[in-house]
């Protein structure tokens, strides 16, 4: 009998541990789950003093367009080679030309025996200019006063007042300025190329700016599933805790359950460094300097899953992509270069024709209105041959030009062969992202659907931990392979509008 009272305390007082352990444990549960409160309201509240910027795919591309250093950079490119255009325009410029002397000239004469001693003083303007018909037009007029203590001199002092018109025009290698007008069309042809590649420059920013941001939206994504897998851990381990300090479980449950739970903190641990990561590469493309700003996502992974037609797709790809369009406007540029190649084997045949009248009185006024009354004028017509023997250098340059020409044309058999190549691999890897990402969603579906049926085994004790690590593992990495799968998708979509070069054009309208 008093055994069976000792036995019967025994048992009194290892119901009472049992009872204490359980109420301490779910002290532990409870503060531990304080603190991750705390420390997300403490979260919230620093939150609420950083700036939260939202973003959305079309907010981030104008942002980019506005504030992005590279595409400014890249504008520049365009700007400094319209330059150009001017620069070869500059031989139509109209030129003025002032020129005046005083003369004091007392040298001894060998045609007399008296000392001589002259003094004059000239005043001169001229206007050139050269068409572009390739004529060379002077106009030029002279004011000369002189004095002279020669006997001989019958006007003494006299004013002489002249004008001339000078025509020189080009009959051989700038056949009436064949050469100088071809050349301003192979400039204004490469200040279109100089637009095409500031505009590849201006895509390739517009490709990297929403790769980085649809990354940022992966990463939120994963977060998220790290999160959740975490929460999952965490009840596991909790429901261990329960089921441990009744008896109904064994310590190596326990321990698999708070590894699982150390292992998925750590998970999330790095899923938040990956997030910051991108979010700063995302705001060093924005020219952003504060690293301290949140973005908040606006749009998700999931999205309308479209398929893209070949023929279609390889249809506009030929007709947009600017590198095609470069070597044709090359191939018009170098026709052009030939034709000037080929005036270059010419001799070299100017025709001048000039008319020139002068006046001379004792008055200035005088001598200015005979060059209206009085037919004092002398007329000139000449023309001028420089004839080269060998012209090996002309020859050279146009045999050189004409084979470039014909290297242009393999180039763009070339490039016509790779746009087709790779606009056809892009629409492949859309469509096959299609199907896997539709694959993919019915396999977490399924992964999910097993999960809840091995909990319930789990509640009803017929389950191991090994077995819900092991499904809970199996979810995760279905609903990864999702997001991830949904990430490509995104990714290869602007990978085919960058391949067609038509990316730019959804979000920039405006001329270069």
């Amino acid at each position: 009998m008093k055994k069976d009272k000792h036995l019967i305390l025994y048992k009194a007082i290892v119901l009472l541990l049992a009872i204490l352990i359980v109420m301490l444990n779910n002290d532990k549960a409870l503060s531990l789950n304080e603190i991750d409160k705390e420390r997300i309201d403490f979260k919230t509240k620093k939150n609420e003093h950083n700036i939260t910027l939202p973003l959305s795919i079309e907010s981030v591309t104008e942002l980019a367009l506005k504030n992005s250093l590279e595409i400014q950079i890249a504008k520049y490119d365009a700007y400094r080679s319209r330059t150009k255009l001017k620069k070869e325009k500059s031989i139509f410029d109209t030129f003025l030309t002032l020129e005046a002397d005083y003369r004091d000239n007392k040298q001894q004469l060998s045609s007399t025996i008296d000392n001589s001693h002259t003094r004059s003083k000239s005043f001169s303007m001229g206007i050139e200019k050269t068409l572009p018909t390739g004529s060379t037009i002077e106009l030029e007029a002279a004011d000369i006063r002189t004095s002279s203590s020669l006997s001989t001199v019958a006007v003494n002092p006299n004013y002489e007042a002249s004008g001339a018109i000078t025509l020189t025009q080009s009959l051989g290698k700038n056949f009436f300025g064949l050469k100088d007008r071809n050349e301003i069309k192979i400039t204004k042809i490469d200040i279109e190329n100089a637009e095409y590649s500031s505009l590849d420059s201006i895509e390739r920013v517009i490709y990297n700016v929403q790769t980085e941001y649809w990354g940022l939206v992966l990463r939120d994504k994963i977060l998220n599933i790290r999160n959740d897998m975490l929460n999952k851990a965490n009840e596991l381990y909790t429901r261990y805790e329960d089921k441990y300090s009744r008896g109904l479980a064994e310590e190596v449950d326990i321990f698999a359950a708070k590894a699982n739970f150390q292992n998925r903190k750590n998970e999330l641990l790095v899923a938040e460094l990956e997030r910051e990561l991108v979010k700063n590469n995302l705001l060093f493309l924005l020219n952003e300097e504060d690293s301290s700003i949140d973005i908040k996502i606006l749009d998700s992974l999931k999205t309308e899953l479209l398929s893209k037609d070949v023929n279609t797709e390889l249809k506009k790809a030929i007709e947009t992509r600017r590198d095609y369009k470069t070597i044709e406007n090359r191939l018009k540029s170098k026709d052009i270069d030939i034709n000037i190649k080929k005036n270059s084997l010419w001799p070299e045949i100017d025709l001048e024709a000039s008319f020139i009248k002068n006046g001379i009185r004792s008055s200035e006024s005088d001598a200015w209105s005979d060059l209206s009354r009085e037919n004092d004028s002398q007329t000139y017509v000449g023309i001028s041959f420089n004839i080269p023997i060998e012209n090996r250098e002309a020859r050279s340059e146009l045999k050189e030009a004409r084979l470039y020409k014909e290297q242009l044309l393999l180039s763009l058999k070339r490039v016509e062969r790779l746009i087709l190549k790779e606009a056809y691999n892009k629409v492949k890897s859309v469509n096959s992202l299609k199907s896997q990402t539709e694959l993919y969603s019915s396999i977490v579906e399924l992964q999910r659907n097993k999960l809840q049926e091995e909990m319930k085994r789990f509640n009803y004790g017929r389950s191991s931990s090994d077995a819900v690590i092991r499904y809970e593992e199996d979810l995760l990495n279905a609903e990864l392979n999702l997001a991830t799968t949904l990430y490509n998708y995104h990714i290869s979509l602007i990978d085919l509008a960058i391949t067609k070069n038509t990316l730019l054009d959804r979000y920039w309208n405006s001329e270069l």
